[in-house]
């Protein structure tokens, strides 16, 4: 139950911020980081037998009959998204607390914040796929709550909508692909599809279940042509975007395809369409990154970029790869959330993120800058810093990979990492260094302990790692990759691996190329500017907004309040369906004999069908109606009596008769017929309708007629109610409908 309890803690501490809001800002924070905080110390609890090699489970039966299992497992890969997950949610917690305006709701900041760390929890917890996906869309679900958490910002609206739409609709792929694989290995269970491999590959549905899945991880993953919705997440609040782009949500469709590694890597179809995605996602980003001049904007792209990084290693599909992948998943996470919280500082500080604006923050904020320097070193890969190491273990990974031709993919790999050194230094020269000036927006300084702690904490973490790195993180990057590759792996990470290798030529060129770049570049940016270009945004919105159009046109023609045409379109549905099922498959007999047709039941049955039929068309009768209301009662005890079930026919006999009396009773006070519900012919000709057309008549609401009419904005009348006059009590002679007395 540990296991379980760990992805439910998140969940039940989301319930408890909006609760202790009111016993002030810092019960809330402190309360909201000790679930964390309990949660990190449950998995560290299991961390020692992970790290021996062992697989914790914990196995819930929930519907077995379907599949679903409450199942979860931790081993090395699950530990290290786990870690990374509750570990940087401490920090982003901690973050949040100072970086938030008294006038943000703190409580409902933090109960999001807790759903979206609960359902990641759960994705990299999961053992079944079933459950995966229920967490998976989770995410897309919370997600969205907190990129829209400023509510008042249109663009804050905007790219909730547009996150919500992409990785939703990559999430609704994802459910078809993993239903395909869960039917092939004859199992919901992770642990056991992990294991058929061969049967998985050997299926004529593993493209289709291939191809699905990477759909639903590159949405999520912001991989090309579905990058563009990322950067639009910006507009979130900075703790949201240091942990959505460091430790979760883009980083959940590296973790799926991490996990189904062992099965679905190795493939002529999975180094394709993988690896070549993530080579053209690294290098595109990069430069796109390199002329933003919004601080955020630029680290977004940043993150597309590396993510398309480390999926191209997955890609590669070799266990070496694989192993530089999760190494790379660490040192992202480190510096990445310690950039955003810089650009978060500054902004808080400054009052803008904007590049052009800023300048000799070294001297105003040299905490600051100590941390931005670091972490943006590190991203840029110099040594000694954790992403040197990362990044020069990529690049010989590129070098010794044929993609189309032997040197391809060695030399677009480095010109993303040119790319790449060239936006992190641009990063630092354009923000901190350069003279002071005197048109900040507000005079910039270091804040206070809070604000700066969680950054400098990672940072203290990027120069460990880089310079201990077998110290430090290398038993865990083993243990993961042996979870990924499904073998054993124990890589040792080396800063100096002498002369002859190409990474060191590679490494070379990209940072020289990158420092060339960044000398010149309002020379490039001109010509960035100038050039014509795709603008995913409009694309995004070109295609959306005519289906939403559309969709509202059907359901205005469709749903417009008339009764008579919900039954007809209901009606017509279900016959449709029914041909389709009778007229599509072939008959199947069954097993037991037919019951052999007597005439006295086939006589009883089409009484029964006259008598309800002529009920239908004879009701304004009423004590006709009410005859063959109690034929049809009659006959439906007879064929209780016929099945062999006597107390039925009892029970509905006692309650015909009853009801019978009671209605002749009633019906001694009133008319004999009931009133017609329509005008005579020529006052429907009047007011222009037909009845055979008021099924498809779209009624117009009574408030547009008459605004003084708006207590009920629910009551619908046709337009030629209002020909029959404008006053109270005013009936419509078509429709015989009064007006509700106002």
């Amino acid at each position: 139950m540990s296991l379980a309890l760990i992805a439910a803690l998140p969940f039940l501490g989301a319930l408890l911020p909006g609760l202790l809001i009111r016993a002030g800002r810092d019960a809330c924070a402190a309360v909201t980081g000790s679930i964390t905080a309990l949660a990190l110390l449950m998995l560290g609890l299991h961390a020692p037998a992970v790290l021996r090699g062992e697989i914790v489970q914990t196995r819930i039966d929930w519907l077995p009959a379907l599949g679903l299992n409450a199942n979860f497992f931790l081993d090395g890969l699950g530990l290290l998204f786990a870690g990374m997950i509750l570990g940087i949610g401490l920090l982003i917690i901690l973050y949040a607390r100072f970086y938030l305006a008294k006038s943000d709701p703190m409580g409902q900041f933090y109960s999001y914040l807790m759903l979206f760390q609960g359902a990641m929890v759960g994705i990299v917890l999961s053992d079944n796929i079933l459950l995966l996906l229920v967490f998976w869309e989770l995410t897309s679900l919370s997600s969205f709550l907190l990129i829209g958490y400023w509510k008042h910002l249109p663009e804050g609206r905007q790219g909730a909508r547009m996150a919500l739409a992409v990785t939703g609709g990559g999430g609704l792929a994802m459910i078809a692909g993993m239903l395909i694989l869960g039917n092939i290995a004859g199992s919901y269970d992770l642990t056991v599809i992990l294991s058929q491999k061969e049967a998985i590959q050997a299926s004529e549905w593993y493209l289709p279940a291939l191809i699905l899945i990477l759909l639903g991880a590159f949405t999520k993953s912001a991989q090309f042509p579905f990058h563009f919705w990322l950067p639009h997440a910006m507009a979130a609040p900075t703790p949201v975007s240091a942990y959505l782009h460091s430790a979760t949500m883009v980083k959940a469709g590296l973790f799926l395809m991490a996990r189904m590694w062992p099965v679905l890597a190795g493939t002529p179809e999975w180094f394709w369409i993988v690896a070549t995605t993530g080579l053209v996602t690294m290098v595109i980003a990069a430069k796109i990154a390199l002329f933003k001049d919004d601080l955020k904007a630029l680290l977004a792209f940043s993150t597309v970029s590396h993510l398309g990084l480390i999926t191209m290693l997955l890609g590669f599909g070799t266990k070496a790869a694989a192993t530089v992948a999760v190494f790379h998943i660490i040192n992202h996470a480190t510096f990445k959330a310690a950039l955003f919280m810089t650009a978060g500082i500054v902004d808080h500080e400054a009052h803008t993120r904007d590049l052009k604006r800023l300048g000799g923050l070294r001297l105003l904020m040299p905490i600051t800058f100590t941390i931005a320097l670091l972490a943006a070193l590190s991203m840029a890969g110099i040594p000694p810093l954790n992403g040197f190491l990362s990044k020069e273990m990529m690049l010989e990974e590129a070098a010794h990979t044929v993609w189309i031709t032997p040197w391809a993919m060695g030399v677009l790999a480095t010109i993303g990492a040119l790319f790449s050194v060239a936006y992190s230094f641009r990063f630092i020269a354009h923000g901190f260094l350069g003279p002071v000036r005197d048109d900040y927006p507000a005079r910039p300084h270091d804040p206070g302990f809070g604000l700066w702690a969680a950054p400098a904490l990672l940072v203290v973490l990027v120069v460990v790692i880089g310079i201990l790195p077998m110290t430090a993180v290398s038993w865990l990057v083993n243990v993961a990759a042996s979870a990924v590759t499904g073998t054993n792996v124990e890589k040792h990470i080396y800063h100096w691996h002498g002369l002859e290798p190409p990474a060191l030529w590679m490494s070379l060129a990209a940072v020289g190329g990158g420092i060339m770049l960044v000398s010149l570049h309002a020379r490039l940016q001109a010509l960035w500017d100038a050039a014509p270009r795709p603008d995913a945004k409009g694309i995004f919105d070109g295609i959306v907004e005519p289906l939403a159009a559309a969709a509202r046109e059907l359901t205005n023609t469709l749903h417009n309040g008339s009764l008579t045409r919900a039954i007809a379109i209901a009606t017509l549905a279900i016959a449709g369906a029914g041909v389709w099922a009778f007229g599509g498959g072939a008959h199947l007999p069954g097993s037991v004999a037919l019951t052999v047709m007597e005439p006295v039941p086939v006589i009883a049955w089409a009484v029964l069908m006259i008598a309800a039929l002529a009920a239908a068309l004879l009701h304004r009768n009423r004590l006709l109606a009410l005859i063959l209301t109690g034929i049809v009662g009659l006959i439906i005890s007879i064929g209780f009596a016929y099945f062999s079930a006597p107390d039925l026919a009892l029970t509905q006999i006692s309650v015909e008769v009853v009801t019978i009396l009671l209605m002749l009773l009633a019906l001694h006070f009133l008319p004999k017929t009931t009133p017609r519900e329509s005008s005579a012919p020529p006052a429907a000709a009047r007011c222009g309708h037909r009845r055979g057309r008021r099924a498809w008549h779209r009624p117009s609401r009574l408030a547009d007629h008459d605004p003084a009419r708006r207590i009920r904005p629910d009551f619908r009348l046709p337009p030629c109610a209002i020909e029959a006059g404008s006053g109270r009590n005013q009936c419509c002679q078509h429709h015989h409908r009064r007006f509700p007395r106002l």
